[in-house]
């Protein structure tokens, strides 16, 4: 597993680790946007060079929390900052044990790493909610992909730091919608970003974006998500639905996740009465 470190404007370097894609914000305060897997962050601690005053975790799925647990051990004192919707999560035992198995059978897919993570360190300092700041990050809540999904914005350098809220980047180009809450709020949220503008857009998995590929990225994944949705109004199955989605980097992830995935695509486009 590789990591790619790169700067990204004055105060902002990405590092890539695998399929996950690590945010860091270096000003008076360092902020570490995402916590990814434990494979993956135990690779990203090998190469990070400064300590995070604040670790940002976007949401509450597998994939961007159980890394928590090693960053945590790595540095005792860094503050662990998530919607407060997630911190009601991380005393539930069955939540915990769903992350540790998901997280060790993605690692094991991916990598080949037997990962097991120890999800009782996991924790969550500072809850947040819109409008919020972290050191000079301001906090976006952008429900739909989860309940919990908050992104990061940096005025200054016109950062936007979005997770999962516009879908997954696949290596074979597609853009995966991934409105598993919410569609009618995952759709205003990806309008929302639209509206933004950013010079950097920061998704959660392959790609970050900068300059005007931001723009188009948006426009593709506003255009694949309604396709999807005029496609899950029809009489298609969750079946078919599940052979459409588990392609490329999906195919590694637990295939009984997945499968609930499909179904709650399929339930979400169903609950939503707009028409696009």
């Amino acid at each position: 597993m590789n990591v790619e470190v790169a700067q990204l404007t004055d105060s902002f370097w990405l590092y890539k680790v695998g399929i996950i894609n690590y945010y860091l914000y270096k000003g008076e305060k360092v902020v570490l946007y995402e916590a990814g897997l434990s494979c993956t962050a135990s690779k990203l601690l090998e190469e990070l060079d400064t300590e995070p005053d604040y670790i940002i975790v976007p949401h509450s799925h597998f994939d961007h929390v159980c890394g928590v647990s090693l960053i945590v051990e790595m540095y005792p004192e860094v503050k662990v900052v998530a919607h407060e919707k997630l911190s009601n999560l991380v005393s539930k035992e069955k939540v915990l044990n769903a992350w540790a198995s998901d997280n060790m059978q993605l690692c094991k897919n991916l990598y080949g790493l037997d990962e097991e993570v120890d999800v009782s360190k996991i924790r969550i300092d500072v809850s947040v909610r819109e409008k919020d700041k972290i050191a000079d990050i301001e906090i976006m809540e952008t429900p739909g992909h989860s309940p919990d999904c908050i992104s990061a914005y940096f005025r200054k350098e016109n950062v936007l730091l979005v997770s999962d809220s516009l879908g997954f980047p696949l290596s074979s180009g597609k853009i995966l919608p991934m409105f598993f809450y919410n569609f009618d709020e995952y759709y205003e949220n990806m309008k929302k970003i639209e509206g933004i503008k950013p010079y950097v857009l920061g998704l959660a998995h392959n790609k970050c974006l900068i300059g005007e590929d931001c723009d188009k990225f948006v426009e593709n994944a506003i255009s694949e998500t309604i396709t999807l949705y005029k496609s899950l109004k029809s009489d298609i199955d969750e079946g078919e639905v599940f052979k459409q989605i588990y392609v490329d980097e999906i195919a590694k992830y637990p295939e009984a996740t997945m499968r609930a995935t499909a179904k709650l695509l399929k339930k979400r486009a169903m609950e939503s009465d707009l028409i696009l």
